[in-house]
């Protein structure tokens, strides 16, 4: 490849001895004329011409650039040239030179298709600047790299949909294209230092050139995708683990509040960018592992989650609750898809993150919307261990009845329970809470001497962790939110006020029955109709607010990655080393170099030499006796104790000394 300097451009046209704006009669004549000696084998004999098999490949080379109209232009502009001269250069003789040419394998520039954006002078501007963030490929149809790139592309493009935008770059978009290529250090030239293809990335809202960032590394997929989820989306990584690993260190260790999300893998291969993306978007509700896929294992994956062959996803949600799992390859879509349908347990956990998804938060509404003015949220608190686990179970069959009635009675007809009906219309949800963490809230709903068996920490020598069941009714007033409009709010009480004011009323309600799905689903019906039917009082008070837990962060989920400011330090350090190797590569820059070199070492080296002989025979004024007597004599009248630093104080003390002396015999 030539790195596009004007001096190598010039020299493609010098080897046909043409100009720069020479016509493809001309190529064409002038090709005929270098190359003829070398097809007429019996002229050259009897005429004694030798061509030289590089200068040959070297003609054949430079007409086949300049002759093409595409190669010629992106030499022009780029001083692009992909040309194999090696395979030409190892034959031993004419013929097998002759067989290798022409040096270009196809001449046939087909459109390269794909799924991604084509960037022109017109639509680039809404790229730069965006609040998102674009990968973009700069390429050519004449470049056989970018005609092989193509598949290796429209993969980085699926795995990254739905996470970044793509968009090409043709080189016939020359202004465009001379913008995003690199600069010669030496001559300001545009050229591709790599080659074509060339990606390069736009971070979000960057508005200039300077901080585009450009990939160097092999062009595969794998690198490739993993350098812009790392390096520049800042995505986490999905660790690997080993059957025995993934037990201890994510089934077991992970909590009960989230999902485990496991892919499995033949491959071994890095989590795709959409994946990586999950991971850190619904970090808060799963954790996120990877298995390499081994038929020494099969049978633990198949006979322990239900995982038959890779590639294979896994959901694992509540304790007893049988695996979701999706066998086959997936894309952004899918998994995006089934990630948003299994990010909760089967049982939902009442959290921070899930209160108003619920419906069951006092500041928000229910599930089915602001038109719903009564709603509810049946409630399991306890303490993690067994009990709260079998309750949760219990509950899980309530729910599960609750669905079942919905579809039987649409199929005959028939009228459904009031607790279905309500589940039907989203005004009935049902939960679990964790009752040592939440404390606080689960002290709210328990009002009993035994409140400390179902919340707060365990404490050595009490009963057994027993869990309860609340039901809260959420109720507001039709005409509330008019009212709210209309009220013109002065000072800080009014402002508590309003605060006051949006919240929605509560009453709980407890449940004290057997643990039994049907009589457990009959009192929720029960409950719902008299909260619906009868007269029953309201109270607005703000409930404790439900604390974050404690979990790990989606950055200490996987190997971390480097910061900003050491990523910024590496850039600037690769373009201080292309900047040097630019100069070195420019003849006329590095012969200047080292003339400026020989002249600093020649002035250097024949500098005048002081004679020592001369300056020890010289007087040293700092050990002039005068000097240090009258520096003694100031000294006795000054009172102080000083010391001569240079010649200037010396003689300055030496004034004063005599102006002092003067004084002195005026007096007398």
């Amino acid at each position: 490849m030539h790195y596009g300097m004007i001096n190598q451009l010039i020299e493609t046209y010098n080897v046909l001895g043409i100009k720069e704006t020479a016509t493809f009669e001309e190529i064409f004549a002038a090709y005929q004329k270098l190359s003829e000696p070398w097809y007429k084998e019996e002229e050259n004999n009897e005429q004694g011409i030798h061509v030289a098999v590089t200068s040959i490949i070297e003609v054949q080379r430079a007409f086949e650039i300049l002759s093409n109209e595409k190669r010629r232009q992106d030499y022009d502009h780029f001083g692009l040239d992909e040309l194999q001269e090696t395979e030409a250069l190892a034959k031993a003789n004419k013929e097998e030179v002759l067989d290798a040419f022409p040096l270009a394998k196809h001449n046939d520039f087909v459109p390269i298709a794909s799924r991604t954006t084509i960037l022109n002078a017109t639509n680039f501007l809404s790229a730069l600047g965006s609040d998102e963030t674009w990968f973009i490929q700069l390429y050519s149809l004449a470049s056989t790299g970018s005609q092989s790139f193509a598949d290796t592309w429209e993969r980085i493009a699926e795995s990254l949909d739905g996470v970044a935008n793509l968009g090409r770059v043709e080189l016939v978009e020359i202004q465009l294209a001379r913008l995003l290529a690199e600069k010669n250090r030496a001559t300001g030239h545009p050229f591709f230092r790599h080659g074509l293809p060339s990606i390069l990335a736009i971070p979000p809202s960057c508005k200039h050139l300077n901080c585009l960032v450009r990939y160097t590394d092999k062009m595969t997929y794998e690198n490739i995708a993993d350098w812009c989820a790392t390096s520049i989306l800042k995505l986490p990584r999905i660790l690997y683990y080993s059957p025995q690993s993934l037990v201890t260190d994510v089934i077991q260790n992970a909590g009960p509040d989230k999902i485990k999300v496991i892919g499995f893998s033949k491959t071994g291969e890095r989590a795709a960018p959409y994946f990586r993306k999950a991971a850190k978007d619904y970090w808060q509700y799963a954790i996120f592992a990877f298995v390499l896929w081994r038929e020494q294992d099969a049978v633990f994956w198949e006979t322990r989650f239900g995982v038959e062959s890779a590639p294979a996803l896994l959901f694992l949600k509540d304790p007893g609750v049988q695996p979701v799992v999706y066998h086959g390859p997936m894309n952004s879509s899918s998994f995006g898809g089934a990630m948003e349908a299994h990010k909760n347990h089967v049982l939902p956990q009442l959290r921070s993150i899930t209160a108003e998804e619920l419906g069951c938060d006092a500041t928000g509404y229910s599930r089915g919307g602001k038109e719903v003015l009564t709603w509810y949220c049946v409630i399991l608190a306890g303490k993690p261990g067994i009990e709260l686990s079998q309750m949760r179970a219990v509950l899980r069959s309530v729910q599960d009845d609750l669905l079942r009635d919905i579809d039987s009675n649409e199929d005959d007809g028939t009228p459904v329970t009031t607790a279905a009906k309500a589940f039907k219309e989203k005004r009935l949800s049902l939960t679990w809470l964790d009752g040592e963490k939440q404390k606080k809230y689960c002290f709210f709903l328990v009002h009993s001497d035994d409140v400390h068996e179902t919340c707060g920490p365990k404490r050595y020598g009490e009963a057994d962790n027993v869990p309860k069941i609340f039901l809260v009714r959420y109720k507001r007033d039709s005409g509330e939110q008019e009212v709210l409009k209309e009220k013109k709010w002065k000072n800080i009480w009014d402002v508590v006020q309003e605060e006051q004011e949006k919240l929605a009323s509560l009453l709980v309600a407890s449940y004290n029955g057997t643990m039994e799905s049907q009589k457990i689903m009959s009192w929720i019906s029960q409950t719902i109709k008299d909260g619906d039917t009868q007269d029953l009082p309201n109270f607005k008070v703000e409930t404790p607010a439900l604390i974050p837990e404690d979990t790990i962060t989606y950055k200490k989920q996987a190997a971390e990655f480097f910061s900003d400011k050491v990523q910024k330090v590496y850039y600037k350090s690769t373009d201080l080393r292309y900047g040097f190797s630019d100069v070195i590569r420019d003849p006329k820059l590095f012969q200047i170099i080292i003339v400026v070199a020989a002249l600093y070492l020649s002035i250097y080296y024949f500098r005048p030499k002081t004679n020592s002989n001369t300056l020890n025979s010289q007087e040293d004024p700092l050990s002039s006796p005068s000097l240090s007597n009258q520096s003694e004599e100031n000294s006795t009248t000054d009172n102080t104790s000083s010391t001569l630093l240079n010649p200037q104080d010396t003689l300055a003390s030496t004034k004063a000394s005599a102006d002092l002396r003067k004084r002195k015999e005026v007096t007398t």
